[in-house]
């Protein structure tokens, strides 16, 4: 900017600096916004790189409910044992081939196919059902026996979770 100066007074070179000061001042707050804008745009983008880092990384505690049943696979419905409540939790494993006993259970339970595969069947109305591995079912409830077995070529690993009562035997076993 240019200044001016008139002779023998100096009001003309105030004005000029009182400009050049407006101006400055105008300049430092384009630049004091275009700084904020440039943080709002980093942080926006920071917080959208953490988003994604998070997504990618998994909770410290997760949880899936793998089954919730009031019935079992066939269709009998739960009801707990009087007495003193006990958990029971078994492995189970099946050799290729390997069939159960036809059996009973007084209180509800839930398996999981581990390993293998196994073949659930109540010879008393031909009902059957193929499970495979990775499959959660709701253990049977009383009334018709059953029978389970191995038809595949590998063990069959089964967990299964009981919840019965103190001197409640898991599986009921029918004698031929």
């Amino acid at each position: 900017m240019k200044r001016l100066r008139a002779k023998g007074s100096t009001s003309g070179y105030r004005e000029a600096q009182a400009m050049q000061t407006t101006e400055g001042s105008a300049t430092t707050m384009t630049w004091k916004a275009f700084t904020y804008a440039a943080l709002f745009l980093f942080c926006c983008g920071t917080q959208k790189v953490l988003a994604q880092q998070a997504e990618k990384q998994p909770e410290p505690i997760s949880s899936e409910v793998l089954i919730q049943a009031s019935s079992s696979w066939k269709g009998d419905q739960y009801k707990y044992p009087q007495g003193t409540p006990m958990i029971t939790v078994k492995t189970i494993h099946f050799q290729p081939g390997a069939k159960s006993k036809p059996h009973s259970h007084d209180m509800p339970g839930a398996a999981l196919i581990q390993e293998g595969e196994l073949l659930c069947e109540v010879p008393a109305t031909g009902l059957a059902k193929r499970f495979l591995k990775g499959a959660v079912l709701p253990t049977t409830f009383k009334n018709d026996p059953h029978t389970c077995e191995n038809t595949g070529t590998k063990v069959a690993k089964v967990f299964v979770f009981y919840a019965g009562a103190v001197g409640l035997p898991t599986s009921y076993y029918i004698q031929k």
